[in-house]
């Protein structure tokens, strides 16, 4: 048996005005940009991965008049490339900027400094910003119906299933690879840990 069930849930920032009318998550947006209409509208994206790189230069695309992302910290995870093309696309990344909550008129956003450690030194007062769309795109967790419901099967602390050398669960001769053992990663790495779980099969 092969699990491969991703991570099609998307991970909440647990803060005021999430579930508001103008916040959409990402993997919900990437499914089908089209029912979005973002003509002539200013865009917020909340993250820093690949994933949010996708948003921002699909919302790009789809003729958002201007595209903001926040990342909390001085660096982005998504890889050097997708970075490059997002500035390339004209979208603005601010870094160490993070979101207190949401209003209906757009994020409560405020700016910090880090120290060396990466702890936070210093903050501003949140502020509004005015934004027509919100798009969270903070990493994915998986459905775990599956791997809720299965005796035997062992997850880590993330709710991802967790795999031997040959990608055999804890629960003999089922196997599992891609986003529901590595979190939300790219096409690629799916692809090669999975012909990896084929050769143990």
């Amino acid at each position: 048996v092969f699990i491969g069930t991703g991570v099609w849930r998307p991970r909440r920032l647990g803060i005021k005005g999430e579930s508001n009318g103008n916040v959409h998550y990402a993997i919900d947006y990437l499914m089908n940009p089209n029912a979005y209409n973002l003509l002539g509208r200013k865009v917020i994206v909340i993250g820093a991965g690949n994933s949010a790189m996708d948003v921002a230069r699909t919302a790009i695309r789809k003729g958002a008049d201007s595209v903001d992302m926040y990342v909390r910290r001085n660096k982005s995870s998504a890889s050097p490339e997708e970075i490059d093309y997002t500035l390339a696309d004209g979208v603005n990344i601010q870094y160490l900027t993070r979101v207190e909550s949401i209003t209906p008129d757009g994020p409560m956003v405020y700016h910090v400094t880090m120290d060396e450690e990466g702890n936070v030194t210093s903050q501003t007062t949140p502020k509004l910003v005015e934004a027509d769309v919100v798009f969270i795109a903070v990493s994915q967790v998986p459905k775990d119906k599956i791997a809720s419901t299965t005796t035997g099967l062992e997850l880590n602390e993330w709710g991802l299933i967790k795999v031997n050398e040959d990608f055999m669960t804890s629960k003999p001769g089922v196997f599992s690879a891609g986003d529901v053992v590595l979190g939300a990663k790219t096409v690629v790495a799916a692809v090669r840990d999975a012909k990896i779980a084929a050769e143990g099969m």
